[in-house]
């Protein structure tokens, strides 16, 4: 590891005794032991740094508004400058700017521009140093201006300043704000590695109000490989949003970014997602700073000038004191900061929310959290104070105090998801606009006091997400059937899964030309008496029909497209169906649901074009005498044609169908299953086809209603169903990309 110029392990010492302080954890409130939601998934506005609060130095602060003078003049002392980028690539420590001078170059008499008198804006003057500027006169730096000062940190993953520890210090002693940088080399490691290796020597935040944001310097290429490092805009867009990402994670702060405008545009194809990260740019030899990089609007930081009467590079705060005070604490790129922390309820009790937030802009004021409620008898709104006491956000915090706690209460009104979403409302003037805290939903009925004890059936893939499902719900080799459908395309999965669930077998996926090998590993330990393939050549080969010969006999049922492929399997696992359940084969939802409520009652699904009645379709029922047809959906996607023209015949018609498919899905539910009579439910996705078809079978062979949730959240309607079938286990089927954690907490929709 490169450690300064002349590092030492004492000096390796020093930096690690002598780093600033590190941002507190948010304080975290132990729940009540009463009914709770697990915990939501913390957003990245909610990211919380590891570590425990440091006091804010004592050096005097300095006074709420202290502009520099128009013209100062320099130190006795002249302030050290960078070497050439030439001395600096050759020893592999890179101030910040380094190579900006020697591409874009400066304007005549740019290295001696007096700050003020010759920028075409105002604001607070700083400046920037790193192991080039060993001894800074501070109390000099002060008198003649500067008010902040970023220090460089770290480079890469194998240099740390060694005289990080001691500039930080001195620039505290005269009651400068001070921040970290790091210079990215980015085709070296990944930018998270960077960000963690940065944080781990220097680079943390803390909401003291005089630590600036941590920054990443990311210029020019210094090592040969071009101008952008070697990367492609892609890539290099991809590193920096690692690299932020991360240190927001691990800091609870978006880091600054310093580039320009000419580097950004080319190096990352003018990408215009970066705008919430404060903006610290370069540019020599004007009054402006001009054209700006594509993603921002406006600058935080100008770095005007590589040398003047400031040591290292001369650096002007867009604003006013009071404003780079707000920024050290995270306001100008933070709203409202918070927790909501428990949200609890009890059978015919009140449920009870808990939490707390600061604005930062200013620390000391009682800010408000306004309250969206969702329960039983309604979606409803307050707002409450956050005064109350919290010692331990007082701890964390000490600058703000303790009084910025909130409770609040929605009164009792039934069994079923009591929710809320807390929103901290940001004070007059903060420009950075209302705090999202997140939502909390607590569960309770009869039969459980929270929700239900969720099993994640996922794998790495739809075909390893099957294969997942298959061994929960057939843990024991020799089942009697195993059906193949393709991994592709829905509708024959679709046909297939009533079938599989009233003869007790699995529904695996597969690619059209070979079995993969996670799923014929599982076919092999199932040992099937038989296997069935559900489609013709084109949807699965004769290649991987070879492969399932090699462990039992095979059938493949296939038509000459989705409707007749459905009739067939009707055929061949319901030889004597008198009723059947019908869905329109191109919406796959409606059929989801139906399928092992159509295995429980021993019927065939057909899935049909909903809006006419084809003569095979209609030759099929009157082949197999079927009577009775349950039609689900609604009339825009199963037409009234398929009530009148059966009934005209003869046969008894009846719809379920909700407003939407998670209505359906819960009146499909309500249908086949009575009171109390499912402890376990299957839950899958109803926007995702790929990981919920292989569940429809299992639940019909286990005899379970299979209900629909939202990626994020789960439809009242369906928690209502859990309360009513008296649910205390559900298996959720597929990643939390496809269903978040907040599913496994039954966090209802608004």
């Amino acid at each position: 590891m490169r450690i300064g110029i002349l590092a030492t392990g004492a000096l390796l010492l020093s930096l690690i005794g002598a780093s600033p302080a590190v941002a507190a954890p948010e304080p975290v409130q132990t729940p009540a032991a009463t009914s709770t939601s697990s915990p939501a998934a913390t957003s990245d506005d909610a990211g919380t740094p590891a570590g425990t609060a440091t006091p804010a130095p004592t050096a005097s602060p300095a006074p709420t508004e202290t502009p520099a003078p128009t013209a100062p003049a320099p130190s006795a002392s002249t302030p050290a400058a960078d070497p050439s980028l030439a001395v600096q690539d050759a020893a592999g420590d890179h101030a910040m700017g380094s190579t900006i001078e020697a591409v874009e170059g400066p304007a005549a008499g740019a290295r001696t521009v007096a700050p003020k008198a010759s920028l075409g804006v105002g604001g607070i003057l700083g400046m920037d140093v790193s192991g080039w500027q060993p001894t800074v006169d501070w109390n000099a730096m002060w008198a003649n201006g500067a008010r902040f000062v970023y220090i460089k940190s770290t480079e890469s993953t194998d240099y740390v300043s060694s005289h990080f520890p001691s500039q930080w210090a001195g620039a505290t002693s005269v009651g400068m704000i001070r921040g970290a940088y790091h210079f990215a080399t980015p085709n070296t490691t990944d930018g998270a590695t960077q960000a963690r290796y940065f944080v781990a020597h220097g680079g943390n935040w803390a909401p003291d109000g005089r630590t600036l944001p941590p920054l990443l310097d990311i210029e020019y290429a210094t090592d040969g490989s071009g101008t952008c490092w070697g990367l492609s805009t892609t890539a290099m867009s991809v590193w920096i949003a690692d690299f932020v990402h991360t240190m927001k994670a691990l800091t609870g702060i978006e880091p600054a970014i310093y580039s320009t405008a000419n580097w950004w545009n080319q190096c990352t194809g003018s990408n215009n997602t970066f705008g919430a990260y404060p903006l610290f740019v370069a540019r020599y030899g004007t009054s402006t700073p001009g054209a700006l990089p594509a993603s921002w609007l406006n600058w935080t930081m100008w770095q005007y000038a590589s040398s003047g009467v400031f040591a290292g590079d001369q650096d002007i705060y867009n604003g006013t004191y009071a404003q780079l005070q707000a920024f050290a604490y995270g306001a100008q790129s933070h709203p409202p900061i918070g927790s909501l922390d428990t949200a609890t309820v009890s059978a015919n009790g009140p449920f009870t929310i808990t939490g707390w937030t600061i604005d930062l802009t200013n620390l000391a004021a009682s800010t408000q959290a306004r309250i969206t409620w969702n329960t039983p008898g309604g979606i409803s709104t307050t707002t409450v104070t956050a005064g109350a006491s919290r010692p331990d956000v007082g701890n964390v915090y000490p600058s703000a105090g303790a009084a910025h706690g909130f409770t609040a209460q929605a009164p009792w009104t039934g069994y079923g998801q009591y929710g809320a979403c807390v929103t901290a409302v940001a004070l007059p003037g903060d420009r950075a606009g209302d705090g999202n805290l997140g939502c909390k939903t607590a569960f309770v009925s009869p039969a459980s006091a929270s929700a239900p004890a969720s099993t994640r059936l996922a794998g790495s893939d739809r075909f390893s997400t099957g294969v997942q499902v298959s061994q929960k719900a057939f843990p024991t080799p020799g089942v009697p059937v195993v059906y193949i459908a393709s991994g592709l395309d829905f509708p024959d999965a679709l046909s297939a899964a009533p079938a599989a669930g009233a003869q007790h077998g699995p529904v695996l996926l597969t690619m059209p030309g070979a079995i993969p090998d996670t799923v014929l590993a599982e076919v092999q330990r199932l040992k099937p008496a038989k296997i069935v393939v559900v489609g013709g050549t084109a949807a699965i080969a004769d290649s991987a029909v070879n492969q399932l010969k090699a462990v039992a006999p095979v059938t493949r049922i296939g038509g000459v497209d989705r409707y007749d492929t459905s009739r067939l399997v009707a055929a061949y696992a319901f030889p004597n169906a008198t009723s059947a359940y019908v869905a329109a084969a191109n919406s796959f939802a409606d059929a989801l649901s139906a399928a092992p409520v159509a295995a429980k009652k021993n019927s065939p699904l057909l899935l049909v074009n909903g809006g006419t009645i084809d003569a095979p379709t209609q030759a099929y029922l009157a082949g197999k005498s079927i009577h009775s047809l349950t039609l689900i959906g609604g009339t825009a996607v199963v037409g009234d044609v398929w009530i009148t023209q059966p009934q005209s015949s003869g046969s008894s018609v009846t719809r379920i169908g909700g407003s939407d498919r998670f209505g359906t899905s819960s009146l499909l539910a309500a249908s086949a299953f009575s009171s109390n009579s499912a402890p376990t439910v299957y839950v899958a996705s109803g926007i995702s086809w790929q990981d919920s078809l292989v569940a429809a079978a299992a639940a019909g062979s286990a005899s379970r209603p299979l209900l629909l949730a939202r990626p994020g959240c789960v439809p009242r309607l369906i928690g209502d169903q859990m309360v009513r079938l008296g649910t205390t286990a559900m298996n959720i089927t597929g990643g939390t990309a496809v269903l978040t954690s907040d599913v496994d907490s039954l966090q209802v929709c608004y």
